[in-house]
């Protein structure tokens, strides 16, 4: 079975430091790996709205939400989960967005099955391609630090 998913990224940025999630150990399919809070879309949600959902949900935090700053897509095959059963194929188109955070107090209690956050953390812009990044995150992080550097990011007021 073949997908396309549309999903969501925030980059929260303050004092030049950027809000990054390291997955937990049991995070499939990129445990330990370094990511910003977000997630896919659901079917009838509003653009907006999914996004503020993903990102509270992950790191219990309310955001204003700005413009696009970055897309990609990727490709992901999961397994059957039952013999017979096809494996699915997924088509994952995203966006990152800039985002302000509009408290200062996160929180990984509200995760879903598939959020295991295990660490959320502030991290200077100069450290993030130190990070062991999930590999979709990697060229965005390039051009977020060249960027960032450069002070071409517009992010929204709080």
């Amino acid at each position: 079975m073949k997908q396309i998913f549309f999903a969501q990224k925030a980059l929260i940025v303050k004092d030049d430091r950027l809000l990054m999630i390291r997955k937990s150990k049991f995070e499939k399919p990129n445990p330990l790996k370094w990511d910003v809070p977000g997630g896919r879309m659901d079917c009838g949600e509003e653009i907006d709205a999914s996004l503020a959902r993903e990102v509270y949900e992950e790191i219990g935090v309310k955001v204003n939400i700005g413009r696009p700053y970055y897309f990609e897509q990727h490709f992901v095959t999961r397994p059957s989960k039952t013999e017979g059963e096809e494996p699915l194929e997924m088509q994952i188109v995203a966006v990152y967005r800039a985002c302000v955070a509009l408290d200062d107090k996160f929180s990984n209690k509200n995760n879903v099955e598939n959020d295991q956050v295990e660490i959320i953390e502030w991290v200077p812009v100069d450290e993030i391609l130190k990070l062991d990044l999930m590999k979709t995150l990697i060229d965005v992080m390039k051009d977020f630090v060249k960027d960032m550097k450069a002070r071409k990011i517009e992010f929204p007021s709080r």
